[in-house]
């Protein structure tokens, strides 16, 4: 028996949802219903293992006696029932912003209609919703889109977020800093991570190559950047940060390395006002002949040990035709890829596994 979907009105919206909307209702020929959430394959992060909550906003621009919304797919639980649920709409502006307590899984299709009396007068659709699990990347080039060839998602469960928009997450993908246009491992991650808890997975990548842990540092354009990314999410708008860097210094004392990522942490989750968790990956490879630093490894192990972050995976291990250049580079290699987001996945799940318990 399926928990009812309850609806909440929510009378707050974001500059950029008034923005849309102002544009909508001066356009020559608005659409009659507006949606601003859900996007096309946007995913919302789940509370628990079987519970999310899907954001529903938007204006409706034309008189209507009611308005009306129903979510229809399969979940965890099964399929959806599907009934039509009353949407409030403030009459004085046509806007509306409600939020939909849903079983987490998808994707799910989401419908809105109007009435009036008993006729149907507008009526829209929004394809490939999911509650499920979500992700912000962030640090140097293995982080972003500089992998040696561009790979694609195979569950068609994988998604990444531009900061305005919604996709499937085939490279390159949409929003880190650097605008990079290469492989990732984010389609492999998402791959890995949807076989093994069959909700969608969502990604917002952030980082940029070549850079220091003194360019991320509060206040900066790379640290504001990626707060850009978490404040559009929102409060629990996803589950962690993933953390890919070290590589440009491994010249830099330990205990300096470890309390300027300190730093950026402790930052961000005052920043955005709520606690998330951090994953922070063991990197410090350069090449076959420099394939590790004690440098930077001690420092992001330190963290791992202080409480600070939780371990990420040792890429330092991917080694030989896992990189780039024939196993000379420091990038990853299609296999290095695919690779890399199966280590990140399994170490994200070891997490997930007692969060979801």
């Amino acid at each position: 028996m399926y928990r009812m979907i309850m609806l909440m009105l929510v009378t707050v919206f974001t500059l950029a949802d008034v923005t849309v909307l102002a544009e909508e209702a001066s356009a020559p020929n608005p659409p009659e219903i507006t949606v601003l959430s859900p996007l096309p394959y946007q995913v919302f992060q789940r509370e628990t293992h079987l519970q999310g909550t899907m954001l529903v906003s938007g204006r409706i621009n034309v008189p209507c006696d009611r308005l009306e919304v129903r979510v229809i797919g399969s979940s965890l639980k099964g399929k959806l029932p599907g009934r039509w649920q009353f949407l409030p709409v403030t009459v004085q502006t046509g806007r509306f912003h409600a939020a939909l307590a849903l079983p987490a899984g998808g994707w799910y299709q989401v419908e809105l209609r109007s009435r009036n009396g008993k006729q149907v007068h507008a009526q829209t659709t929004v394809d490939h919703v999911g509650i499920g699990e979500v992700f912000v990347g962030a640090g140097q080039s293995n982080s972003t889109n500089c992998g040696q060839e561009r790979i694609q998602q195979t569950s068609g469960m994988v998604s990444s977020f531009s900061g305005s928009a919604w996709q499937l997450a085939d490279d390159p993908q949409p929003g880190p800093h650097d605008r990079s246009t290469g492989g990732s491992f984010w389609p492999a991650f998402g791959d890995a991570m949807y076989a093994q808890y069959r909700v969608p997975i969502g990604v917002a990548v952030t980082g940029h190559g070549g850079t220091s842990i003194n360019q991320w540092q509060p206040g900066g354009e790379l640290f504001n950047w990626m707060m850009t990314r978490i404040f559009q999410l929102g409060p629990g708008g996803f589950r962690a940060v993933l953390w890919h860097q070290g590589e440009s210094d491994v010249a830099m004392p330990s205990s300096e390395y470890a309390e300027k990522l300190c730093r950026v942490i402790l930052a961000s989750k005052a920043a955005a006002r709520w606690e998330f968790p951090w994953f922070v990956a063991q990197v410090s490879y350069h090449n076959p002949e420099k394939p590790s630093f004690a440098s930077t490894r001690d420092a992001q192990q330190l963290l791992w040990k202080q409480g600070i972050a939780l371990e990420g995976p040792d890429t330092d291990t991917l080694i030989g035709d896992h990189r780039d250049y024939h196993g000379q580079g420091i990038h990853f290699s299609p296999k290095g890829l695919r690779a890399h987001g199966v280590m990140w996945a399994e170490k994200v799940s070891t997490y997930l596994h007692q969060v979801l318990k």
